[in-house]
């Protein structure tokens, strides 16, 4: 696949200590601008397969680190050293006022704003393309449109506050680009709620385009069931849960199948050890987000969640014999031999939404019934005993641990244990630390929205830091 010829910039607003006229009037030297259908497709796609791994994602990729902010993990000097910790995930890991590195950037804006400037390229485009069907056409701005929803989608949750439903019309949330011109521009962080908007109006401005799911070689590609996937987790995060019930069932009306991972690859070096299959192998992947790989060592309260007849605590490596000589406790590194993390969307994620939003409504039966569908393809053939709950809130809270578990090595705990402080009172706060220093996440402060670096600030003054506490 040829995927390098048409990439156009890979360049988005404010990101560089500079100001706004090295944007103006650019005209990339030694590129092709792309007027043609096959141009856009290929500026969409940029991805690089290994027959041998998986491929990555050049441009609709994960890339954050809040993972590293969250209570499933925990990082120690003896950890830095073997996994290369950057100085930015250790400021991310302590909650410091400025995470961004010492050059002044921030890898998860640069990223995110990098997919939504290439998305409104394509947008843009598209409105005068040479070649192609109405509905090829119509195809291409969907997927452009539905990457640059995950990428607002990303960066409200990491440098806003959770959305809440009282304050979210003045609740900060990040600068919108549309369009692709520079000059005379806005960069005004736009609410917590018109970011909502914005990223609803993507998805369902542009699910009748796209195809109902995507072969497993261009799963990298947005599809109908990833547009009802990802619909249904924006308005979960909503507390829309009757909304989000409806595009759950949607995306499964399309896709249902899941992984029994008991047939997933063990690694190598050690065959206790599970791997997750690579993305073309992955009968319930639906939307795959390359998330660029963490190598990390988890918290002995997240790694007791699993049960020892649960194959996914075989999702997790002894670190002595991977990393280290000697550790303290706990001793267990999260693993996986591939990029085909679950940061992607899945099966898995549809049918643990549909069971939560049926579990806050009532609905127990139904919740029981798709945690059930689930966890039998976690353990070996035989040894699943089928969970059943009377209780609302003891069904609820053994969900919250079971998208913990499936979602093991995904940056969506952050933003969960947010929601849960914001719409069950759940009182969740996360302490770390590093080197003799010490700081803690309070449920609902101020600091759940992370800092914007100050060089983006200086660039554009108009962007208003995040107040810290």
């Amino acid at each position: 696949m040829k995927t390098n010829t048409y990439i156009l910039i890979v360049l988005s607003f404010a990101l560089l200590a500079c100001t706004r006229d090295n944007f103006l009037d650019f005209q990339p030297k030694g590129q092709i601008v792309p007027s043609k259908v096959e141009e856009y497709r290929a500026l969409l796609d940029q991805v690089q397969p290994d027959p041998n791994i998986n491929f990555t994602q050049g441009f609709g990729g994960h890339h954050d680190f809040t993972i590293l902010a969250s209570d499933n993990y925990f990082l120690s000097e003896q950890v830095r050293a073997s996994f290369g910790i950057s100085p930015e995930e250790i400021n991310l890991y302590l909650f410091k006022e400025q995470i961004s590195t010492a050059n002044g950037d921030d890898t998860s804006w640069i990223r995110y704003y990098n997919q939504i400037y290439v998305a409104n390229v394509v947008i843009e485009g598209l409105k005068t393309v040479t070649n192609g069907t109405p509905e090829t056409i119509a195809e291409l701005r969907a997927e452009a449109s539905l990457h640059r929803a995950f990428a607002y989608f990303n960066l409200v949750n990491i440098y806003g506050l959770h959305y809440n439903p009282e304050t979210a019309n003045t609740d900060l949330g990040v600068p919108v680009r549309i369009g692709i011109d520079l000059e005379g521009a806005d960069f005004t962080r736009a609410s917590v709620a018109e970011i909502y908007e914005l990223v609803l109006k993507d998805i369902n401005d542009n699910i009748a385009a796209l195809p109902d799911t995507q072969v497993a070689d261009r799963s990298f590609r947005p599809s109908k069931a990833g547009a009802y996937t990802f619909l249904a987790r924006v308005l979960l995060y909503q507390a829309r849960y009757n909304e989000a019930l409806a595009a759950a069932n949607n995306g499964l009306s399309l896709k249902n199948a899941l992984r029994n991972i008991t047939n997933d690859p063990t690694d190598p070096r050690d065959p206790n050890v599970i791997s997750y299959p690579r993305a073309i192998d992955d009968e319930q992947l639906i939307w795959f987000k390359d998330s660029g790989g963490f190598s990390l060592v988890a918290t002995e309260e997240f790694y007791n969640l699993y049960e020892e007849n649960d194959l996914r605590k075989r999702w997790f490596a002894d670190a002595r014999s991977y990393f280290f000589a000697e550790i303290d406790n706990p001793i267990l590194a999260a693993h996986r031999n591939n990029d085909n993390s679950n940061v992607s969307l899945t099966t898995a994620d549809l049918y643990l939404i549909r069971a939560e939003c049926n579990a806050r409504l009532g609905n127990i039966e139904n919740a029981i019934a798709d945690l059930n569908a689930l966890r039998v393809n976690r353990y070996a053939v035989g040894t699943y005993t089928p969970v059943d709950f009377t209780d609302q809130n003891t069904l609820l809270a053994f969900i919250k641990d079971e998208i913990r578990r499936e979602k093991a090595m995904s940056t969506l705990r952050i933003f969960d244990i947010k929601r849960y402080n914001r719409f069950d009172n759940a009182n969740i706060s996360v302490t770390h630390s590093y080197l003799g220093e010490t700081a803690t996440l309070t449920p609902n402060s101020l600091n759940w929205a992370f800092p914007i670096a100050n060089n983006y600030i200086v660039a554009n003054p108009e962007i208003i830091q995040n107040p810290r506490e």
